[in-house]
């Protein structure tokens, strides 16, 4: 792997690790206002809808640089 390579790859594994530090956190969020006695579900779906696809489309772009990464060894 080139060493421009290998920073791209680190500086998006980063970039990553801070998306999910903050899915996490609004998650928690999230959960913290459900449980409130003035909690509305509906409130809410839209955000859990977001966070789902935030989810979804980091574990996309991890599945793709391990395959990139499996092909670079090969």
């Amino acid at each position: 792997m080139k060493p421009e390579d290998l920073l791209k790859l680190q500086d998006r594994v980063e970039e990553m690790a801070e998306e999910i530090r903050t899915l996490w956190s609004t998650l928690e969020a999230v959960h913290d206002a459900m449980r409130s006695e003035l909690e509305d579900p509906v409130t809410y779906r839209d955000a859990i809808h977001g966070l789902s696809r935030q989810a979804y489309q980091l574990k996309e772009e991890a599945s793709l640089l391990l395959d990139w990464l499996n092909q670079d060894e090969g």
